[in-house]
C-alpha cells in the first residue's frame, strides 16, 4: 500500500532524504537493509520464540541508522503527538523505581518498555523515508504472510492435539506460547487484513488478505479466549462509530447478546460449559480487589513497574505455592490488567500518563483520517485505530504489552503514523 498524501506539518521535508540517498549507492543499500530489516522484524513478530533475535537484529539496525543519520547531519528524531506523554510517562516509572519492592526488577522492566518504544520511533523513520518505494505495502505484506503462517499453525496443532468444538478444554496458542498470545495476535492483525482486503491497490496483497482473514478468524476460535472476542466486539463497534453505522453498532449488540444465549442454551445440554464457566472472571475480580489495596495504600509511587511484582507481594500466590489448591480457591499469579499493574506499581500518575499516550494514539489517528482524501490511506488509518482500541480492550483482561506482541503494535501504528507528511 502506497502512503497516502501530504495532511500534516508533524514530519519533516523529504529533501534531506534526497541527500542521504544522493550521496552514493552505499548510502541506498544501508537504508534499503534497514527496510528489508523493518519486514523481517515485522514478520518475526509472529513467532515468540525469535524475539531475542529480533531484539539484537532491531538494536543493530536502530544503532547503525543513528551513526548514518550523524554522519549525514540528519535529524533521525520523528516528532509526534506522543513524544510528551511517553516522555513524562517514562520519567514518573524511573522515579518511582527506588521505591519498588524489587528496584533491580522494575529497572529491568522500564528498560524493556523504553526499548519497545523504540521500535515505533525506528519504525516510523524507516517507514517516512523515500528511498524504498512502497514500502508500507512490504510491510503489511509480512503481516498478511506472518497471520497466514501463525494461524494455520494454530489450526493444525488445534487439531494434532485434538481439540474440539465442543468446549475449551484443548485451545489452540501461539507457537512457544499460549492462547492468550494467539488471540492477542488476532485482535492485532484481524483489522489490519480486513483494510488491506478492501482499500489496498495491489491485487496479489488483496487476494492474500482474503485468504488470511477465515484462517485468523477460525484460530480466533479454536483459541477459547474471550477477552479476545470482547475486543472483537469494541473493534466492531468503534468502527461503526467512526463510520456512521448505527445500524452496524446496533447489530453487533445484538448479535452479541444472542450469541451469549445461544452458548447458555448450548451449555444445557453439555456444550461449551468451561466457555461460559465464570470461574476465570471471579478469580479476576479477587486478585484485582488486592491491586487495588495496594494503589489506595501506595497511590502516589506505588509497589514496583512490572506484572511480577504481585507475586513479588504475595508469595502465597505464585503459581508453585499454589499447586494442590482447589481452581475455585487459587488467586491469578498476576494483576490481569495492564492499568491496575502500572497503577499498583507506578502510582496514579503513571497510569493517567498511560492513558494519555493512548488516547492521544487514537485521537491522532482519527485526525489523519478526517484530514485524507485518499482512500487508501483513510482505510489503511481507519484499521490502525479499531487494531488500537482492541489492544487497550485486551490489555484490560490482562497483561499483553510485552514482547514481540508489543513490537508488532508499535510497527503497526508507526504504518498509521507514516501517511502523514514526510
Amino acid at each position: 500500500m502506497t502512503p497516502g498524501p501530504n495532511i500534516s506539518h508533524v514530519a519533516q521535508e523529504s529533501t534531506a532524504f534526497q541527500k542521504i540517498t544522493s550521496s552514493g549507492g552505499m548510502r541506498t543499500a544501508f537504508w534499503s537493509c534497514q527496510a528489508i530489516g523493518l519486514v523481517l522484524i515485522t514478520f518475526s513478530s509472529f513467532f515468540p520464540r525469535l524475539f531475542h533475535i529480533q531484539e539484537y537484529v532491531f538494536f543493530i539496525l536502530l544503532i547503525s541508522a543513528l551513526v548514518v543519520s550523524w554522519i549525514d547531519r540528519y535529524d533521525p528524531w520523528v516528532r509526534t503527538p506522543l513524544d510528551l506523554p511517553l516522555v513524562c510517562f517514562s520519567a514518573w516509572v524511573l522515579v518511582t523505581i527506588p521505591f519498588a519492592i524489587d528496584p533491580t526488577y522494575s529497572f529491568g522492566e522500564w528498560r524493556k518498555f523504553i526499548a519497545l518504544t523504540l521500535v515505533f520511533y525506528w519504525a516510523l523513520f524507516v517507514l517516512r523515508g523515500e528511498f524504498i518505494q512502497h514500502l508500507p505495502r512490504y510491510v503489511l505484506s509480512a503481516v498478511v504472510l506472518g497471520s497466514m503462517v501463525l494461524s494455520s499453525y494454530a489450526l493444525i496443532d488445534f487439531l494434532i492435539r485434538g481439540g474440539t468444538w465442543r468446549d475449551r478444554f484443548i485451545r489452540a496458542g501461539a507457537p512457544h506460547s499460549d492462547y492468550n498470545w494467539l488471540t492477542t495476535y488476532m485482535v492485532l492483525v484481524i483489522p489490519m487484513l480486513v483494510a488491506v482486503c478492501f482499500v489496498s491497490r495491489d491485487r496479489w496483497l488483496r487476494f492474500s488478505a482474503g485468504l488470511a482473514i477465515p484462517l485468523a478468524i477460525l484460530a480466533q476460535m479454536a483459541s477459547y479466549t474471550r477477552a479476545g472476542w470482547v475486543a472483537h466486539v469494541a473493534q466492531g463497534m468503534t468502527f461503526g462509530l467512526l463510520t456512521r453505522r448505527r445500524r452496524l453498532v446496533l447489530w453487533i449488540a445484538g448479535g452479541t447478546g444472542l450469541i451469549m444465549l445461544l452458548l447458555a442454551a448450548l451449555s444445557q445440554v453439555g456444550f461449551q460449559r468451561e466457555t461460559i464457566n465464570t470461574l476465570t472472571l471471579d478469580q479476576r475480580l479477587g486478585t484485582w480487589k488486592l491491586g487495588m489495596e495496594h494503589i489506595a495504600a501506595h497511590p502516589l509511587v506505588g509497589v514496583g513497574y512490572g506484572n511480577n511484582t504481585f507475586t513479588k507481594l504475595h508469595p502465597e500466590y505464585s503459581i508453585e505455592a499454589q499447586q494442590g489448591r482447589r481452581l475455585e480457591e487459587q488467586v491469578l499469579p498476576a494483576m490481569h490488567n495492564t492499568f491496575l499493574m502500572v497503577a499498583m506499581g507506578s502510582g496514579i500518575p503513571a497510569v493517567v500518563l498511560f492513558l494519555c499516550v493512548l488516547v492521544r494514539m487514537f485521537s491522532f489517528l482519527v485526525k489523519l483520517r478526517n484530514s485524507t482524501s485518499h482512500p487508501e490511506s483513510g482505510g489503511l488509518l481507519l484499521g490502525v485505530a479499531v487494531v488500537v482500541v482492541g489492544f487497550i480492550t485486551r490489555n484490560t483482561f490482562d497483561y499483553m504489552y510485552t514482547g514481540s506482541l508489543a513490537s508488532l503494535f508499535w510497527i503497526l501504528l508507526a504504518i498509521g503514523f507514516s501517511t502523514q507528511k514526510r
